[in-house]
Protein backbone atom coordinates (compact mmCIF):
# COMPACT_ATOMS: atom_id res chain seq x y z
CA UNK A 1 0.00 0.00 0.00
CA UNK A 2 1.13 3.40 -1.10
CA UNK A 3 1.91 6.15 1.78
CA UNK A 4 2.04 9.42 1.07
CA UNK A 5 4.69 11.98 2.34
CA UNK A 6 1.60 13.92 4.39
CA UNK A 7 0.44 10.57 6.34
CA UNK A 8 3.92 9.29 7.67
CA UNK A 9 4.46 13.02 8.61
CA UNK A 10 1.52 12.83 10.74
CA UNK A 11 2.20 9.40 11.72
CA UNK A 12 6.19 11.05 12.65
CA UNK A 13 4.47 13.74 14.65
CA UNK A 14 2.21 11.44 16.43
CA UNK A 15 4.58 9.05 17.24
CA UNK A 16 7.54 11.15 17.94
CA UNK A 17 6.40 12.72 21.42
CA UNK A 18 5.07 9.13 22.61
CA UNK A 19 8.36 7.67 21.77
CA UNK A 20 10.08 10.49 24.42
CA UNK A 21 7.08 9.24 26.67
CA UNK A 22 8.41 5.39 26.10
CA UNK A 23 12.32 6.51 27.15
CA UNK A 24 10.92 7.71 30.16
CA UNK A 25 9.31 4.48 31.25
CA UNK A 26 12.79 2.62 29.89
CA UNK A 27 14.60 4.55 32.30
CA UNK A 28 12.73 4.00 34.97
CA UNK A 29 13.03 0.56 34.27
CA UNK A 30 16.40 -0.16 33.79
CA UNK A 31 16.63 2.00 37.37
CA UNK A 32 14.76 -0.62 38.86
CA UNK A 33 17.11 -3.30 37.41
CA UNK A 34 20.44 -1.65 37.95
CA UNK A 35 19.53 -1.17 41.82
CA UNK A 36 18.42 -4.86 41.98
CA UNK A 37 21.70 -5.69 41.51
CA UNK A 38 23.40 -3.81 44.38
CA UNK A 39 24.45 -6.98 46.79
CA UNK A 40 24.96 -5.72 50.18
CA UNK A 41 28.06 -6.12 51.23
CA UNK A 42 29.36 -6.16 47.65
CA UNK A 43 31.98 -3.09 45.94
CA UNK A 44 30.29 -3.50 42.92
CA UNK A 45 26.96 -1.94 44.82
CA UNK A 46 27.71 1.70 44.96
CA UNK A 47 28.26 1.66 41.00
CA UNK A 48 24.76 -0.01 40.21
CA UNK A 49 23.35 2.84 42.91
CA UNK A 50 24.61 5.58 41.33
CA UNK A 51 23.62 4.20 37.83
CA UNK A 52 20.45 4.03 39.16
CA UNK A 53 19.87 7.40 40.26
CA UNK A 54 21.50 9.09 37.09
CA UNK A 55 18.52 6.74 35.15
CA UNK A 56 16.07 9.24 37.24
CA UNK A 57 17.14 11.90 36.45
CA UNK A 58 17.19 10.55 32.52
CA UNK A 59 13.81 9.54 32.89
CA UNK A 60 12.99 13.08 34.06
CA UNK A 61 14.96 14.43 30.77
CA UNK A 62 12.49 12.53 28.91
CA UNK A 63 9.39 13.48 30.76
CA UNK A 64 10.43 17.41 30.12
CA UNK A 65 11.23 16.68 26.39
CA UNK A 66 7.79 14.60 25.47
CA UNK A 67 5.74 17.67 26.78
CA UNK A 68 7.84 20.41 24.99
CA UNK A 69 7.80 18.20 21.80
CA UNK A 70 3.87 17.32 21.60
CA UNK A 71 3.26 21.12 22.07
CA UNK A 72 5.91 22.14 19.41
CA UNK A 73 4.34 19.76 17.28
CA UNK A 74 0.65 20.21 17.96
CA UNK A 75 0.09 16.56 18.86
CA UNK A 76 -1.33 16.87 22.18
CA UNK A 77 -3.72 13.96 22.88
CA UNK A 78 -5.45 12.18 25.54
CA UNK A 79 -3.63 9.00 24.43
CA UNK A 80 -0.70 10.96 25.25
CA UNK A 81 -1.84 12.11 28.51
CA UNK A 82 -2.60 8.31 30.09
CA UNK A 83 0.91 7.12 28.68
CA UNK A 84 2.77 9.87 30.52
CA UNK A 85 1.31 9.30 33.51
CA UNK A 86 1.55 5.31 33.03
CA UNK A 87 5.33 5.83 32.86
CA UNK A 88 5.56 8.26 35.31
CA UNK A 89 4.52 5.64 37.77
CA UNK A 90 7.16 3.18 36.61
CA UNK A 91 9.69 5.76 37.22
CA UNK A 92 8.60 8.27 39.48
CA UNK A 93 7.01 5.68 41.63
CA UNK A 94 7.62 2.24 41.80
CA UNK A 95 11.63 2.64 40.64
CA UNK A 96 12.41 5.41 43.25
CA UNK A 97 10.94 3.16 46.19
CA UNK A 98 12.58 0.47 44.74
CA UNK A 99 15.76 2.43 44.70
CA UNK A 100 14.97 3.31 48.59
CA UNK A 101 14.72 0.23 49.20
CA UNK A 102 18.12 -1.24 47.66
CA UNK A 103 20.06 1.79 49.21
CA UNK A 104 18.83 1.30 52.65
CA UNK A 105 19.81 -2.57 52.57
CA UNK A 106 23.39 -1.73 52.09
CA UNK A 107 23.27 -0.57 56.02
CA UNK A 108 21.89 -3.03 57.39
CA UNK A 109 18.55 -5.73 57.39
CA UNK A 110 16.96 -3.58 60.14
CA UNK A 111 17.09 -0.02 57.78
CA UNK A 112 16.00 -2.72 54.81
CA UNK A 113 12.92 -3.36 56.24
CA UNK A 114 12.04 -0.26 57.08
CA UNK A 115 12.67 1.20 53.84
CA UNK A 116 10.62 -1.50 52.69
CA UNK A 117 7.47 0.04 54.35
CA UNK A 118 8.64 3.83 53.63
CA UNK A 119 8.94 2.64 49.46
CA UNK A 120 5.57 0.83 49.67
CA UNK A 121 4.14 4.48 51.20
CA UNK A 122 6.31 6.17 48.40
CA UNK A 123 4.54 4.08 45.77
CA UNK A 124 1.22 4.81 46.84
CA UNK A 125 1.77 8.31 47.35
CA UNK A 126 2.43 8.78 43.94
CA UNK A 127 0.24 6.91 42.76
CA UNK A 128 -2.48 9.12 44.47
CA UNK A 129 -0.57 12.04 42.72
CA UNK A 130 -0.77 10.82 39.16
CA UNK A 131 -4.48 10.04 39.64
CA UNK A 132 -5.19 13.57 41.17
CA UNK A 133 -3.14 15.21 38.36
CA UNK A 134 -5.43 13.77 35.85
CA UNK A 135 -8.57 14.47 36.86
CA UNK A 136 -7.56 17.86 38.00
CA UNK A 137 -8.53 20.78 35.16
CA UNK A 138 -5.70 21.47 32.66
CA UNK A 139 -5.70 25.63 33.34
CA UNK A 140 -6.64 26.14 36.78
CA UNK A 141 -8.06 29.20 38.31
CA UNK A 142 -6.17 31.77 39.90
CA UNK A 143 -6.70 32.38 43.34
CA UNK A 144 -6.27 35.40 45.13
CA UNK A 145 -3.30 35.10 47.46
CA UNK A 146 -1.89 32.30 45.64
CA UNK A 147 1.02 31.49 42.85
CA UNK A 148 -0.67 31.84 39.51
CA UNK A 149 0.54 28.45 37.92
CA UNK A 150 1.22 25.79 40.36
CA UNK A 151 1.18 22.07 40.88
CA UNK A 152 -1.13 20.86 44.01
CA UNK A 153 1.51 18.59 45.61
CA UNK A 154 5.05 18.23 44.89
CA UNK A 155 5.14 16.62 41.67
CA UNK A 156 6.50 12.95 41.45
CA UNK A 157 9.17 13.47 39.33
CA UNK A 158 10.41 16.25 41.75
CA UNK A 159 10.15 13.49 44.50
CA UNK A 160 12.03 10.86 42.13
CA UNK A 161 15.01 13.29 42.14
CA UNK A 162 15.04 14.37 45.75
CA UNK A 163 14.93 10.10 46.63
CA UNK A 164 17.58 9.45 43.98
CA UNK A 165 19.93 12.71 45.73
CA UNK A 166 20.13 10.87 48.61
CA UNK A 167 21.04 7.67 46.38
CA UNK A 168 24.17 10.13 45.23
CA UNK A 169 25.70 12.38 47.52
CA UNK A 170 25.49 8.83 49.82
CA UNK A 171 27.86 7.17 47.78
CA UNK A 172 29.68 9.40 45.98
CA UNK A 173 32.21 12.65 46.69
CA UNK A 174 31.84 16.26 46.05
CA UNK A 175 33.07 15.51 42.32
CA UNK A 176 30.93 13.08 41.99
CA UNK A 177 33.48 9.97 41.65
CA UNK A 178 32.53 6.81 43.39
CA UNK A 179 33.67 6.13 47.02
CA UNK A 180 33.30 3.06 48.41
CA UNK A 181 33.27 4.33 52.03
CA UNK A 182 30.63 6.69 50.84
CA UNK A 183 30.88 10.36 49.89
CA UNK A 184 28.61 11.43 52.82
CA UNK A 185 27.83 8.75 55.48
CA UNK A 186 25.90 11.59 57.31
CA UNK A 187 22.98 11.60 54.79
CA UNK A 188 22.31 7.55 55.87
CA UNK A 189 19.89 8.85 58.89
CA UNK A 190 18.16 11.44 56.93
CA UNK A 191 17.19 9.16 54.30
CA UNK A 192 14.03 7.52 55.27
CA UNK A 193 12.87 10.57 57.36
CA UNK A 194 13.38 12.57 54.05
CA UNK A 195 11.66 9.96 51.42
CA UNK A 196 8.50 9.88 53.56
CA UNK A 197 8.56 13.59 53.18
CA UNK A 198 8.64 13.44 49.99
CA UNK A 199 5.92 10.73 50.10
CA UNK A 200 3.49 12.76 52.10
CA UNK A 201 4.21 16.27 50.05
CA UNK A 202 3.23 14.63 46.96
CA UNK A 203 -0.37 14.60 48.61
CA UNK A 204 0.04 17.25 50.22
CA UNK A 205 -2.41 20.49 49.83
CA UNK A 206 0.65 22.48 48.86
CA UNK A 207 0.91 24.62 45.69
CA UNK A 208 4.18 24.19 43.97
CA UNK A 209 5.17 26.44 41.59
CA UNK A 210 4.79 25.45 37.33
CA UNK A 211 8.81 26.41 36.89
CA UNK A 212 8.13 25.96 33.23
CA UNK A 213 5.79 28.39 33.16
CA UNK A 214 6.89 30.61 34.95
CA UNK A 215 10.38 31.33 33.63
CA UNK A 216 8.48 32.08 30.08
CA UNK A 217 6.71 35.02 32.28
CA UNK A 218 8.66 38.24 31.26
CA UNK A 219 8.67 39.13 34.82
CA UNK A 220 9.82 36.14 36.20
CA UNK A 221 12.97 36.04 33.93
CA UNK A 222 15.45 38.40 35.67
CA UNK A 223 14.16 36.86 38.91
CA UNK A 224 15.41 33.78 38.46
CA UNK A 225 18.40 34.55 36.59
CA UNK A 226 20.59 34.90 40.26
CA UNK A 227 19.14 31.24 41.37
CA UNK A 228 20.30 29.96 38.13
CA UNK A 229 23.72 31.50 37.97
CA UNK A 230 24.41 29.80 41.86
CA UNK A 231 23.24 26.20 40.43
CA UNK A 232 25.42 26.51 37.12
CA UNK A 233 28.37 27.39 39.31
CA UNK A 234 28.08 24.58 42.03
CA UNK A 235 26.73 21.97 39.19
CA UNK A 236 30.18 22.56 37.96
CA UNK A 237 32.10 22.14 41.50
CA UNK A 238 29.62 19.56 42.89
CA UNK A 239 27.11 17.81 40.22
CA UNK A 240 25.76 15.74 43.59
CA UNK A 241 25.45 18.60 45.73
CA UNK A 242 23.93 20.86 43.42
CA UNK A 243 21.11 18.59 42.70
CA UNK A 244 20.52 17.51 46.36
CA UNK A 245 20.15 21.59 47.11
CA UNK A 246 18.02 22.11 44.04
CA UNK A 247 15.41 19.36 44.26
CA UNK A 248 14.94 20.07 47.95
CA UNK A 249 15.11 23.13 48.04
CA UNK A 250 12.19 23.17 45.47
CA UNK A 251 10.19 20.29 47.64
CA UNK A 252 11.17 22.45 50.89
CA UNK A 253 9.95 25.90 49.93
CA UNK A 254 6.20 24.89 49.31
CA UNK A 255 5.65 23.72 53.31
CA UNK A 256 7.98 26.33 54.52
CA UNK A 257 6.46 29.57 52.78
CA UNK A 258 2.68 27.80 54.68
CA UNK A 259 4.21 28.34 58.01
CA UNK A 260 6.03 31.76 57.00
CA UNK A 261 2.41 32.56 56.20
CA UNK A 262 0.70 31.27 59.20
CA UNK A 263 2.61 32.84 61.43
CA UNK A 264 1.96 36.32 59.66
CA UNK A 265 -1.29 35.74 59.92
CA UNK A 266 -1.17 35.11 63.23
CA UNK A 267 0.77 37.55 64.54
CA UNK A 268 -1.60 40.11 62.20
CA UNK A 269 -4.57 38.46 63.43
CA UNK A 270 -3.13 38.49 66.98
CA UNK A 271 -2.34 42.85 66.71
CA UNK A 272 -5.60 43.48 65.42
CA UNK A 273 -6.96 41.63 68.81
CA UNK A 274 -4.89 43.56 71.08
CA UNK A 275 -5.42 47.02 68.68
CA UNK A 276 -9.33 46.52 69.44
CA UNK A 277 -9.02 46.12 73.17
CA UNK A 278 -6.63 49.17 73.17
CA UNK A 279 -9.16 50.47 71.38
CA UNK A 280 -12.16 49.53 73.78
CA UNK A 281 -10.08 50.70 76.87
CA UNK A 282 -9.67 53.88 75.58
CA UNK A 283 -13.16 54.72 74.70
CA UNK A 284 -13.91 53.10 78.77
CA UNK A 285 -11.91 55.52 79.95
CA UNK A 286 -12.95 58.91 77.57
CA UNK A 287 -16.66 58.08 79.07
CA UNK A 288 -15.40 58.04 82.72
Amino acid sequence: MWISGVKIGQLLRVSFPNALTLGNAACGFAAIVFASKAEPGEAAAVGYLANAAWLLFAAMVFDLLDGMAARLVGSSSEFGCQLDSLCDAISFGVAPGFLLYAQARQWSDTAGQLASLVAVLYVLCAVVRLARFNVSPSTPLKIPGTLGHHFTGLPSPVAAGCVACFALIGHLDLLGRWAEAGGFPEVQPWMLPGCLLAALLMISPFPYAHLAKDIMRPGSRLRMLIPAILAVVLAAFSPPLALAIIFWAYALHAPLRAIFLGLRRAQRSARNKIDRIEDSSSGWHDDQ
